[in-house]
């Protein structure tokens, strides 16, 4: 190994620190088209995730204390105080927020820490300082503060707990980072049917000539011992560590998605032919005026026949609706009910 080359510490991991030429990393790429697209892929995935998240840093101190019960008490403390404080750095990036806003995301330090690395450690005052720079999805992170449930259907699953397989190291950070996808997405709520993760983990390697290592990680959801929703990914980073890091939450996020359709008093409506936009305002408006039970209608996406989907909130009774309908038909503009969401459980 190299001498006098920095230790780098990232995701609980100590390594050293070698500097590479990424540029010269891809000049063998160009040699086949396979190989080419290969590196171009990775390049995209290096410039996505450098736009998405920023470094902060943040610095603590711990002494030991008689009540430890390990020798790395100490340093443990000190490296979640680190991690704390450049979470708190990232906030502060956002502007004012409340006190709620600051308690939801602070409360699950893990979830947004998870991608660090040790720049210092030194022996203080009979404990010891450290100084750690975290990299934050700041995107992600402003979107989790401005996230609220504005809308009236509510989650039809409460989270019952995550199992990861014992390769999906850390299992903290990992448990952590899926609870706080299935918040975020609205999946999951207070009350509801226990909902169970199960998630394995699988480190593939390095990815030739771009200096990124893979990792596969496969989520499944089950309820009341039925299989609700599942979702596989491969993550992309300089390390195993973040790689995996990185699948985990792009799985989750992609699980968190699946399961917050499944929700209680929602009925999903697919609207063919309503063009212009106009018409599609007019049904939307006899929907809340003339049908009994309905709250609010939300527009839930564009399907890839490029048929609306429409979310009618407040409606339990898919028949009902379906033939409350047949009077609201406009010329042009053909409706139907496409299914309650979550009947399964």
């Amino acid at each position: 190994m190299p001498r006098n080359l920095p230790k780098r510490e990232s995701g609980g991991q100590t390594r050293p620190v070698h500097r590479l030429w990424v540029v010269r990393g891809f000049r063998p790429c160009f040699r086949a088209w396979p190989l080419a697209r290969a590196c171009l892929i990775g390049a995209v995935l290096l410039g996505s995730r450098a736009a998405a998240a920023q470094p902060f840093r943040g610095s603590a101190t711990s002494v030991a204390d008689v009540k430890d019960k390990s020798p790395t008490a100490a340093r443990t403390r000190a490296l979640d105080k680190a991690r704390r404080t450049a979470l708190e750095a990232a906030l502060a990036e956002l502007g004012k927020l409340s006190k709620s806003e600051r308690k939801l995301i602070l409360g699950n330090t893990t979830a947004w820490t998870g991608s660090y690395h040790v720049i210092s450690e030194r022996a203080q005052d009979g404990g010891v300082a450290i100084e750690v720079e975290v990299e934050i999805d700041l995107a992600r992170l402003r979107k989790r503060v401005q996230s609220s449930g504005t809308t009236v259907a509510v989650p039809l699953f409460v989270l019952d707990g995550v199992d990861p397989e014992p390769a999906c190291e850390p299992q903290t950070t990992v448990r952590a980072r899926i609870e706080d996808e299935l918040v975020v997405a609205g999946a999951v709520g207070t009350a509801g049917a226990p909902l169970r993760i199960k998630a394995s983990c699988q480190l593939l390697g390095a990815v030739p000539h771009t200096f990124e290592h893979a990792a596969r990680v496969e989520l499944v959801a089950t309820a009341q011992g039925r299989t609700i929703s599942t979702a596989k990914v491969d993550g992309f980073a300089k390390s195993p560590a973040e790689a995996l890091a990185a699948a985990t939450a792009e799985a989750a996020g992609q699980l968190g998605a699946a399961l917050a359709l499944h929700r209680h008093g929602q009925v999903m409506l697919r609207v063919s032919g309503g063009r212009p936009s106009l018409k599609l305002r007019r049904l939307e408006r006899a929907l809340l005026q003339s049908v009994m039970g309905v709250s609010a209608v939300e527009l839930a996406r564009v399907d890839a026949h490029g048929g609306v989907v429409f979310s009618i909130l407040g409606v339990a009774d898919a028949p009902a609706l379906a033939q409350a309908l047949q009077s609201l038909q406009s010329p042009g503009v053909k409706a139907s009910v496409t299914a309650i969401e979550g009947p399964d459980v």
